[in-house]
């Protein structure tokens, strides 16, 4: 986001594991999470590492935060839990808390619908005594109503719920490049450039590359 960038909002930020990321770079952090539950995870992980930062329990597509930052991010898919009509809300909530020279950085899968298989993700995550294997999939892909059935199994690696399987299916958005620039147009911001998140650091591509782990690199449309 740039070395002007001092301020960082995640909405949909989870257990705070970006915002803690950022804040130890010297970053301002706020974030969003419509689950109360989540709300005290990441503010008690803040604490932990006695790190400042605001957390604040809200609705992605509708917020008001009095205030505007120098970025933000949105990782791990999570605006494909809302439907186009809830990502159109979305992005303009998202334009009126953003400078006008802001980076919007959002990760999630574009689709082909000529894949043969479909990418899936495997991570391992840990925090103090926990670790935890990630496996997401995706099962099902109807691109006709733009919908796909995922697939997610976190196993417990270490700690004492060791060996543990939770297992879910998720209703998502599917995204293909052709739909996500389509929505994008119809939005406040236009797309500056796209990474392939797969590729360690992530790899400039052009605007038409599909994958599992694909950054948007969004700006605000200028008037």
């Amino acid at each position: 986001m740039g070395g002007t960038c001092r301020s960082v909002l995640e909405p949909g930020c989870g257990s705070g594991r970006y915002l803690e990321a950022f804040a130890r770079h010297g970053l301002e952090v706020v974030g969003i999470d419509s689950s109360a539950h989540m709300i005290d995870v990441a503010k008690r992980r803040l604490t932990e590492v006695s790190l400042a930062g605001e957390v604040v329990l809200g609705d992605m597509t509708d917020f008001a935060l009095g205030r505007r930052f120098d970025g933000a991010v949105c990782a791990i898919a999570t605006l494909e839990h809302l439907a186009p009509a809830e990502l159109e809300q979305h992005l303009v909530c998202m334009a009126r808390h953003l400078a006008d020279d802001a980076r919007y950085m959002i990760q999630l899968a574009l689709y082909d619908p000529g894949w043969q298989d479909v990418p899936a993700s495997s991570w391992v995550e840990s925090r103090g005594d926990l670790t935890l294997r990630i496996d997401w999939t995706t099962e099902e892909i109807d691109f006709d109503a733009g919908r796909a059935r995922q697939h997610s199994r976190p196993e417990i690696l270490s700690g004492p719920r060791r060996g543990e399987i939770v297992e879910e299916d998720h209703e998502m958005t599917a995204w293909t490049p052709e739909s996500w620039n389509g929505a994008l147009a119809e939005s406040p911001f236009s797309l500056a450039a796209v990474y392939d998140g797969s590729d360690d650091p992530p790899r400039k591509v052009g605007p038409g590359v599909t994958g599992g782990l694909m950054w948007s690199e969004l700006t605000l449309t200028k008037a």
